[in-house]
């Protein structure tokens, strides 16, 4: 946006797409809902395009994704039900599995509020229904939604099937309240963001039309990134010299 590197770069850039249904999504790292719908507080999207696309398609495998959990919907980065010798709550990145380019997402299901009502930009009726289901298992406190309910089963107590994690992070909050404040006044963060010339000056960039065909790409399942980790613990990696002449060094 401030000319700093010529808009080339952006179209260089490297982004693999993975097939949620009939349609393309670009992945991230973690496949989290923080990842894909933090931009667009503040940034258009516009209809048709692969941003626009992608923000809508995540949405939906979350919300699959969460059914076939038989949990709320809406993983993010958050905290979870680990404390340091100072009892504070530990905080890492989670997402879905096929969604990110992380390995092991399929060994944490920590669902985060504020996950939810980034959503509401774009489908606020199933964000409210969530919202409800949370606040049914406890996680709405005094302050508002606290920052996620951890369902993994080995940091969770005998008895039950989640743990509320009961703190609050700023910058979720601040996020959650830019999301319900665009999905009221229908952008008007966006609105705002935009007015600014240099913001204005670079709107083409964020046009980048869906593609119409979608590149195979293999996607890891659960199944297989626990069977991949099992692998590399039980199997170290090993290199055979074939030549004891050859410098090790040479490629």
């Amino acid at each position: 946006a401030k000319g700093d590197l010529p808009t080339e770069h952006w179209f260089r850039l490297g982004r693999p797409i993975v097939e949620i249904g009939f349609q393309g999504a670009l992945m991230s790292w973690s496949g989290s809902m923080f990842e894909y719908l933090m931009p667009p507080l503040v940034m258009k999207e516009p209809q048709g395009s692969i941003l626009n696309q992608t923000s809508k398609l995540i949405i939906k495998r979350q919300i699959q994704y969460g059914r076939q959990k038989n949990v709320p919907w809406g993983i993010s980065e958050a905290a979870y039900n680990a404390r340091d010798r100072e009892l504070t709550y530990q905080y890492t990145n989670f997402g879905v599995p096929g969604l990110g380019l992380k390995r092991g997402l399929g060994q944490n299901t920590v669902i985060a509020p504020y996950a939810t009502i980034l959503a509401a930009q774009f489908n606020p009726r199933e964000a409210v229904l969530n919202l409800a289901r949370l606040r049914e298992i406890g996680a709405l406190g005094r302050h508002g939604y606290y920052d996620a309910v951890d369902f993994t089963p080995q940091r969770v107590p005998e008895g039950t099937d989640h743990v509320v994690v009961q703190n609050y992070m700023a910058h979720h909050s601040g996020m959650s309240i830019a999301a319900v404040a665009d999905a009221i006044f229908e952008g008007r963060m966006r609105d705002r963001f935009h007015s600014d010339p240099v913001i204005e000056s670079a709107e083409l960039l964020l046009q980048e039309r869906a593609p119409r065909d979608i590149p195979t790409a293999t996607v890891r399942t659960e199944a297989d990134e626990r069977s991949k980790d099992e692998t590399e613990v039980d199997s170290p990696d090993t290199r055979i010299v074939l030549n004891p002449l050859q410098s090790l060094r040479s490629t």
